[in-house]
């Protein structure tokens, strides 16, 4: 039998110059003050400093808890939806269409889209306001972190449902068909048949939008900036701002560098606590 592993090389080399090569300029710049007049080998003082950064630290929080709170709503909303959306059918058809819809919006749009909505003269913001609820991303810190959430969940629970939708229809009817055959309800077919050979699809999405949520920046940064203050602020946020705007290329690559190795290691931490330490083979 022949090995064809080798044809798999290019695919190989164009990841390792796309993936791995752009590490080493963070590396290097991570240890001194590039493009400055001279530059200076300061070591790991760009590391040291994100201990004692507290606004580093509060986006890192925030982060991590819009993560986790869009991932505990995502996945199962997802989940249901795509349960009772995936036979065929007119009906059926028409609904999965509008919950994919949003999905296929940039990521600009979406943000533009909810700050035209959410302001206060937008139609959700008179809406709640005329209820009786004063509603301003603007100055209310708690009501731009729930609408950030809110938006996100709209996003991308569509993709949630596209791939659990495309793993129900892909199943083998026959296990199905034999459980109703004796009797077996709805639950017992959805827990015991179902639910199992899901396994690697809900492992997959979840691994997917938890890398999306911990990258999020496009949408929040066009609906709030980061505001009120810094109060919607994300890792990757204040990581563009150290760069880009305070033009510290040291600090920002050091930044750059842990929050990567931070999301491999929380992917690698998720993927064997749900697979109990099989992996995904």
């Amino acid at each position: 039998m022949r090995n064809y592993a080798w044809l798999f090389a290019p695919a190989l080399v164009i990841l390792l110059i796309v993936g791995v090569v752009p590490i080493f300029p963070l590396v290097n710049y991570s240890v001194q003050t590039p493009f400055q007049e001279v530059n200076k080998f300061v070591g790991l003082t760009h590391y040291k400093k994100m201990y004692s950064d507290s606004r580093w630290i509060n986006a890192l929080q925030r982060t991590l808890l819009f993560s986790v709170i869009v991932l505990a709503i995502e996945i199962p909303l997802g989940l249901v939806l795509a349960y009772f959306f995936h036979r065929p059918g007119v009906l059926n058809s028409v609904a999965s269409a509008a919950i994919i819809l949003p999905a296929l919006f940039p990521y600009v749009s979406i943000g533009l889209m909810w700050r035209l909505m959410t302001s206060t003269v937008g139609p959700l913001g008179k809406l709640l306001n005329m209820m009786g609820i004063e509603y301003n991303i603007a100055i209310n810190a708690t009501q731009a972190f729930a609408t950030i959430i809110i938006m996100d969940i709209w996003h991308w629970t569509s993709l949630v449902f596209l791939v659990l939708s495309a793993s129900f229809a892909a199943m083998d009817p026959t296990p199905i068909m034999a459980a109703r055959t004796e009797g077996a309800t709805r639950w017992q077919i959805f827990r015991y048949i179902q639910l199992p050979n899901l396994t690697f699809p809900i492992l997959f999405v979840i691994l997917l939008r938890f890398i999306d949520a911990l990258k999020i920046f496009d949408e929040a940064y066009v609906l709030t900036s980061g505001g009120p203050g810094f109060s919607t602020e994300f890792a990757t946020q204040y990581i563009r701002n150290v760069a880009l705007e305070q033009w510290n290329f040291g600090y920002g690559s050091a930044l750059s560098l842990v929050y990567l190795f931070m999301i491999i290691i929380l992917c690698l931490i998720i993927m064997n606590v749900l697979t109990r330490g099989k992996g995904v083979i």
